[in-house]
């Protein structure tokens, strides 16, 4: 083959190093013969560099690339050695191809960064890579407690929530929200599986932690980080004003002999948003139906409440908030007010450093995504892969041994 030849084929294939020979097509697909040159070798076992051949390992073919919707394979010749020192014979190694694998690096590489975006059955029939092949790549390639995102010496500022892995079955994602980067996808949403992986963190730098009002997760992280502020994220805090309001409204309905209709819609969107007829209408559902006046009252209130400028602002006007619902005549708003007054610092600990879980929450929205495109997965483990697998930049960016 002309030198020229050869090496346009070693930099269109990616394998520099290596000495092309015959390139042929067999069935579906192209196989390229290639030999590793110039590479100086030593013995594995004393580390002897005086060596002489001793004849020619078996060809070993490996998936190599596609081009144009057909396989290049690599018939890769390896010499053998024996050591003049110990006497020791061995076949020299081939860092294109891991031990035992039947695709070579660049393959595997490619056959993660179609599976991002697409299911095993999919990339299956693609490809032509079994789905055991493609989950043991999966597995081995993918770290689902990405440490090393944290390494450094800045602070930390985590996110946590859950999701839905299956049906009722939840697990928890983990964030850096500042830096916008996914920690881990953990296999379940038990506190003692978090607080494994938390332990793995470095406390110290451990400064903010945004959670949802769960408060045997609160209590954990006092636990773990007691110099860190936690933060309860504010759309969680509205979330759980509309649903509260909701169920009153729900109530009402239901209490009333007549059939009525309390619509529902008009009282979740924020005042300020409303148009002018729209408030007019919100103002008589209210004159008509007073029981629902103190929720609304005190979810606008709380809509306010982070419209503040300051923590000190802040913390009057939900002081404010919490003395009317305690001084209510329903129970559930006394019952409100409570559970306010129990969240008080971690709802004000918003105001150091504007703090949410937006990030998490459109991960979330990402992981939907997802899921739709893997039309599900049954097993957890490989699940919390594959989703955090969505997350890795391209084109190369998982952790190897």
């Amino acid at each position: 083959m002309p030198k020229h030849q050869e090496d346009g084929i070693t930099r269109l294939l990616g394998i520099e190093g290596y000495q092309v020979g015959e390139v042929r097509e067999e069935g579906s697909g192209f196989t390229v013969e290639v030999e590793r040159q110039g590479r100086e070798v030593s013995c594995p076992g004393c580390g002897c560099g005086h060596l002489y051949r001793h004849g020619q390992a078996q060809a070993r073919k490996v998936l190599h690339s596609w081009a144009r919707g057909r396989r290049v394979y690599l018939l890769l010749s390896r010499r053998r050695w024996r050591c003049r020192g110990c006497g020791h014979s061995f076949t020299e190694g081939a860092p294109l191809v891991r031990p035992y694998s039947r695709l070579s690096r660049p393959a595997e590489d490619e056959a993660l960064w179609e599976l991002q975006g697409q299911s095993f059955s999919q990339v299956r029939r693609r490809l032509g890579v079994s789905y055991g092949t493609l989950r043991r790549l999966l597995e081995r390639e993918v770290n689902d407690e990405a440490l090393s995102l944290v390494a450094g010496e800045g602070a930390i500022f985590l996110g946590i929530d859950e999701h839905s892995f299956r049906h009722q079955d939840m697990v928890f994602t983990v964030t850096e929200v500042k830096q916008r980067r996914v920690l881990a996808i953990l296999k379940d949403d038990r506190i003692a599986s978090l607080k494994g992986f938390l332990l793995q963190l470095p406390g110290g730098r451990v400064k903010e932690v945004c959670i949802d009002m769960k408060g045997g997760l609160w209590k954990a992280l006092q636990g773990l980080f007691p110099q860190a502020r936690v933060v309860v994220d504010p759309f969680h805090v509205i979330a759980d004003a509309n649903q509260r309001f909701d169920e009153a409204r729900r109530l009402e309905q239901e209490v009333r002999r007549r059939r009525v209709n309390i619509p529902k819609r008009v009282f979740l969107v924020g005042r300020e948003k409303l148009k002018e007829e729209q408030r007019q209408k919100v103002d008589s559902l209210l004159a008509r139906y007073p029981n629902l006046g103190g929720f609304y009252w005190a979810k606008e209130k709380l809509r306010e409440l982070y419209q503040q400028v300051d923590r000190a602002t802040a913390a009057r006007c939900l002081d404010n908030i919490i003395l009317n619902l305690k001084a209510g005549d329903d129970g559930e708003l006394i019952r409100w007010g409570n559970t306010l007054k129990g969240w008080r610092q971690p709802i004000l600990n918003h105001f150091h450093n504007r703090t949410t879980n937006g990030f998490t929450e459109g991960c979330h929205t990402k992981i939907k995504m997802l899921k739709r495109l893997s039309y599900g997965l049954r097993n957890v483990e490989v699940y919390a892969k594959k989703m955090l697998l969505g997350f890795l930049p391209a084109p190369r960016s998982f952790h190897t041994n």
